[in-house]
């Protein structure tokens, strides 16, 4: 892999997952023990931590790369303890670690906004780490998130912290768009839309337009219709069938709407892939 443009192996050591114990904290002899990388990420409860940068709260979603030499002092809150994922780690290159002294972490602590991919590669790392001869796609898929999660900081750290809030019109977008393309026969209403994303349906269909280049109403429609072109592809479902699917009112509204976003009638588009 390669990060911040410095090509190297990730090596997992020890790793698991956790629920604290009520009472638990992280006094200051453990980062002094601290003999390679261990990232965190917190998949529950609440909690603080101390760096050399100050303190930082911890939440679902949090990160933290450590590294030896740093001060790392953690408690939780003993209402709501912490989940934590750990996985140690070292960095190689030809001929031995990486040294500290020639790599400097592109994060120490972050909150991702990919909490569940986040989550589930480390969970399959850590599975995958008990096994030895998993031991190489391990360190492939942690490296993989490293990198991500690089990218992520680097991302948010060039959109400058006035764009917070754009960024979250923007993530919560994506994921109606990604809800809507899923299962596009089933994509709520504009209105269910905005009420379940906590908007109007004027300044949500504003918003979705601004990060999609196009109107709600016309992006469901749209996935409809693209769902419908794989379905004519690959399966020998009627176009009446395609279309009540699909959840289109009948078979010629589905065709008009059909052949005014591909040119063709579905019939015609069937044809021209077989024929093809």
């Amino acid at each position: 892999m390669e990060l911040l443009g410095r090509p190297c192996l990730v090596q997992p050591n020890p790793s698991g997952r956790v629920r604290c114990e009520p009472g638990w904290h992280l006094g200051s002899d453990w980062a002094r023990g601290l003999k390679d990388y261990d990232l965190w990420f917190v998949w529950a409860g609440r909690g603080r931590m101390r760096t050399d940068s100050g303190e930082t709260e911890l939440a679902p979603g949090s990160c933290i790369w450590m590294r030896p030499g740093g001060r790392y002092e953690a408690e939780q809150d003993q209402t709501d303890r912490l989940g934590v994922n750990y996985i140690h780690f070292n960095l190689l290159r030809p001929g031995g670690r990486l040294p500290l002294s020639d790599f400097t972490p592109p994060f120490e602590i972050m909150h991702t906004r990919q909490p569940d991919f986040a989550d589930a590669l480390m969970r399959r790392v850590i599975e995958l780490h008990t096994e030895p001869a998993s031991s190489a796609v391990a360190a492939e898929l942690l490296g993989a998130l490293l990198m991500e999660l690089a990218r992520e900081q680097a991302s948010d750290a060039a959109g400058g912290e006035a764009a917070g809030l754009d960024r979250h019109h923007r993530e919560l977008i994506l994921r109606t768009a990604a809800r809507i393309r899923e299962s596009p026969a089933h994509a709520p209403s504009v209105e269910e839309l905005a009420r379940t994303a906590g908007y109007s349906p004027s300044h949500f269909s504003r918003v979705f337009l601004k990060v999609t280049g196009v109107r709600p109403q016309d992006y469901i429609i749209n996935a409809r219709i693209e769902r419908a072109r794989q379905l004519l592809a690959e399966s020998d479902l009627t176009v009446g069938m395609i279309a009540d699917a699909l959840g289109f009112q009948d078979i010629f509204f589905f065709s008009r709407q059909f052949r005014q976003r591909t040119g063709r009638t579905p019939t015609e588009f069937r044809r021209g892939r077989r024929d093809s």
